[in-house]
């Protein structure tokens, strides 16, 4: 009975941590985001600000990861569902959705990755701001898909 409370309670932990780095994650797409348009635009330059939010972008992507990970694999199973083919369909949708979720931000982390890489091979302060717009709101596509999936 106490290992049970254990990893519940460590589940919830895990849970809120996993909110939380979303929402700095939030904030720091949302702030990347608008950088890098008016960079785009307005030719502002790539300054280290703008390099610090890529690269806390892809710390929090791979954080959530991490605690996604572990959330994924924690074997505490809570409610449960209704009989017949509705429930049985619903149990269905829950039991493939983390594998979806997974895949997909593992392919947004891949995509992220590789738009930091392009962006610091560049060298024209335009061009990083537009390869950092370009790989990161495919990403962020690729995430709201997964998350709008459940």
């Amino acid at each position: 009975m106490t290992l049970n409370l254990l990893i519940l309670e460590s589940s919830n932990i895990m849970k809120s941590l996993h909110t939380l780095i979303t929402g700095t994650f939030s904030i720091i797409a949302i702030w990347l985001v608008i950088r890098s348009l008016r960079g785009v635009f307005k030719n502002r330059p790539y300054v280290d600000l703008d390099k610090y939010l890529s690269y806390g972008f892809i710390v929090t992507l791979y954080l959530q990861l991490i605690f996604g990970l572990i959330l994924f694999a924690n074997p505490a199973v809570s409610g449960s569902e209704s009989a017949g083919m509705e429930g049985a369909l619903k149990m269905a949708s829950k039991r493939f959705w983390p594998i979806e979720h997974i895949v997909l931000m593992l392919f947004a982390l891949l995509i992220a990755n590789l738009g930091l890489i392009f962006s610091n091979s560049s060298s024209i302060d335009k061009d990083k701001h537009r390869k950092v717009l370009v790989y990161y709101m495919i990403a962020l596509i690729m995430i709201a898909v997964s998350l709008s999936a459940n």
